[in-house]
């Protein structure tokens, strides 16, 4: 099997940091490339053994998997370097938000078979939710391998690609989304009396210990809240308190600004 990574940032990095850490493949199976950053392949190469080249025919020839890992505005610099050298055995794996798979075609030329994902950094602890979708040309054998890798980094679910917006607001941006809100819960313990330090050591372990009650339970979220809030109590007396705030407004617009933002960036 051979994988190739056009971009190592943080996303590819999350990718094939989880495929070496899951054992699902080698490090020395990647190949790695970016525009210019040798010392940071270098040091990749390093600690994972993966292998790297600036060398486009040599890292098209038998590749697998081809993961485009850039940036959208960078796709066209990427499409000059790939364009003279695919070859029939090329998959491609596109990671560009936003980025339709019709405009892959068109702009590299080809019939290869193309699948968009659309994953998040939680792929590094193998936890990603990654939305994926496939040119109508994408064999079965292709796809069952193609969502063995993905499964190797969490949990993965085929859209239709116009759903890829969404998948993209909702998991892909969600990470960050939920850092925000925990940075914000951490300022206000800080507050209460606190220290940072006490605060931030409560509140990442008040979220791990959460993530593994749902992960341990079967309950719905609305239950498991029912569980510990008592009439007349703290937990309840908190929540009366958020309610007074449009929280799902807040949601709604953030989610609703991420997926437009994720439609222009297609265009």
């Amino acid at each position: 099997m051979k994988i190739v990574f056009y971009g190592s940032g943080n996303m590819a990095s999350a990718i094939f940091n989880g495929l070496i850490e899951s054992k699902t493949v080698k490090g020395e199976e990647i190949h790695l490339t970016n525009r210019s950053d040798e010392e940071e392949l270098k040091r990749i190469q390093a600690k994972l053994n993966t292998q790297y080249s600036y060398d486009d025919e040599a890292l098209l020839k038998d590749a697998d998997f081809v993961f485009l890992a850039v940036k959208p505005h960078d796709f066209d610099s990427v499409v000059i370097r790939i364009k003279p050298h695919l070859n029939q055995h090329n998959k491609f794996v596109s990671m560009m938000a936003g980025v339709p798979i019709d405009q892959i075609k068109t702009k590299l030329q080809t019939a290869n078979p193309i699948a968009r994902i659309m994953p998040n950094t939680n792929a590094q602890v193998q936890q990603s939710v990654t939305g994926i979708s496939f040119s109508n040309n994408f064999e079965t054998q292709d796809k069952k391998y193609l969502f063995n890798l993905l499964d190797a980094f969490g949990t993965s679910i085929e859209v239709e690609e116009d759903s890829l917006h969404d998948v993209t607001a909702i998991t892909g941006s969600g990470p960050a989304f939920l850092y925000y809100m925990y940075e914000q819960y951490i300022s206000a313990a800080n507050q209460l009396g606190l220290s940072r330090e006490d605060a931030d050591i409560a509140v990442r372990n008040l979220i791990i210990g959460t993530a593994k009650m749902l992960e341990n339970s079967e309950l719905s979220l609305d239950q498991l809240r029912e569980n510990i809030t008592s009439k007349g109590g703290t937990t309840k007396a908190g929540l009366d308190a958020l309610a007074k705030h449009p929280i799902e407004a807040i949601f709604v617009d953030c989610l609703n600004e991420a997926l437009n933002r994720s439609k222009e960036l297609g265009k």
